[in-house]
């Protein structure tokens, strides 16, 4: 009987109140996470829920961010948050990831084009397909107020990259960040890579606005590496650059070091689950001491001692490291006391390495040992034989903002 009220409950201001949050600023969010939702209620938000929901924003100016993730909202649902919109100023950043919403809502989005006030949208995750990329291509050709979109695994093609990147070529001045990762190839066909390359190679070295971008999962390659660099060696801009799970080898990072070497505003580069190897990480550290990167993510990279040897040696620069993640990589007795070392120099701050480096003593011996045996309170062991043990703890990792 309690089951079937709570699989019932209707959502009502008194629970919407509940699940806002206050910024620093005044403002406040209203976090609808689907999973949590259904943690508590036993249900995610469905179409019917979005009316209530927007009827209680209406009297709540300084609710600014609005977050739906992980709910069952469709088109219909989000063309009500589109008209809404369209009334209604007050909302500045929309999250809506991991929906069902299709080409049909981002049509609807597309219309608001001239007067849409948002700064934020996320909609990955959602089937929008090619023609949904088509329509934010449109949106932000007309658009100025949008300042980060995220369209990640969201069906994305070649078709629809070509609009995307071509209006921030050419049009577009405003976005700042924006994620494209996963782009598929057309029905039954691969991607093709070196195409994706050339289109997003064209719109860095025009584009004047753009700090952060995400490239993941789209399969690129040393020479596709090759492509992008040339188009990055004019682009004066970029803060943050994520080519994480690709297949870039030792040829694509020593391209990459290239550009590098120029000394670009690039303050924070992400390349893990690649295999760039030792020959990629020697070439690297040549060209990172001229770099002003301060936070580098390398792990899961087929590296050994000689290539985080090579990494740990170079860390010593004018702008010094700040973040450094090489998790997932074998590290020898040389490397853990490298960074034991560099840990106690204070070159390194043990809370923003995704590893903990402890010099064994008789004392403790016995202690790290039993817990190393047991593995509960760290997931990854690397390894805990000779001088120095070393693990992985996710948990106490301390991440920028």
């Amino acid at each position: 009987m309690y089951m079937e009220k709570v699989i019932h409950f209707t959502l009502n201001s008194l629970f919407l109140e509940c699940m806002c949050t206050r910024n620093k600023d005044g403002t406040k969010n209203l976090v609808l996470h689907g999973a949590q939702l259904f943690k508590r209620i036993k249900r995610r938000i469905i179409n019917e829920d979005i009316s209530i929901i927007l009827n209680f924003l209406k009297d709540k100016p300084k609710i600014k961010h609005l977050y739906l993730p992980y709910n069952s909202i469709t088109s219909e649902g989000f063309r009500e948050i589109v008209q809404f919109l369209e009334e209604n100023e007050n909302i500045l950043t929309l999250n809506i990831m991991n929906n069902d919403i299709d080409e049909r809502g981002i049509r609807s989005l597309a219309r608001l084009r001239n007067t849409m006030k948002l700064t934020s949208l996320r909609i990955n995750g959602n089937p929008i397909g090619a023609k949904g990329g088509k329509y934010l291509g449109f949106l932000l050709l007309h658009n100025n107020s949008l300042r980060s979109l995220d369209v990640s695994q969201s069906d994305q093609t070649i078709e629809s990259l070509v609009y995307l990147t071509a209006v921030l070529q050419y049009e577009n001045n405003t976005l700042e960040k924006l994620n494209l990762s996963r782009v598929l190839g057309q029905w039954y066909y691969t991607l093709l890579s070196d195409h994706v390359a050339q289109k997003l190679s064209k719109m860095f070295s025009t584009n004047t606005s753009l700090k952060e971008v995400h490239l993941e999962k789209l399969f690129l390659t040393d020479h596709d590496i090759e492509i992008l660099v040339y188009g990055l060696m004019y682009n004066n801009t970029l803060e943050v650059l994520n080519l994480s799970c690709n297949q870039i080898g030792d040829y694509g990072i020593e391209c990459l070091s290239e550009y590098l070497g120029k000394g670009p505003p690039l303050k924070k580069l992400m390349i893990h689950h690649n295999h760039i190897g030792n020959t990629g990480a020697r070439a690297f550290s040549f060209k990172y001491p001229s770099s002003k990167i301060e936070y580098l993510d390398i792990s899961e990279n087929r590296l050994t001692e000689e290539g985080i040897l090579d990494i740990l040696n170079t860390l010593r620069k004018p702008y010094p490291i700040k973040y450094l993640f090489i998790r997932g990589n074998k590290l020898g007795f040389q490397s853990r006391k490298v960074i034991y070392r560099m840990i106690l120099s204070g070159e390194l701050e043990e809370g923003k390495i995704d590893i903990k480096v402890y010099k064994k003593t008789k004392k403790v011996d016995e202690k790290y040992i039993n817990v190393f045996e047991s593995a509960v309170d760290f997931p990854t062991i690397l390894s805990c034989d000779g001088m120095y043990a070393l693990y992985v703890d996710k948990n106490e990792l301390s991440l920028p903002e």
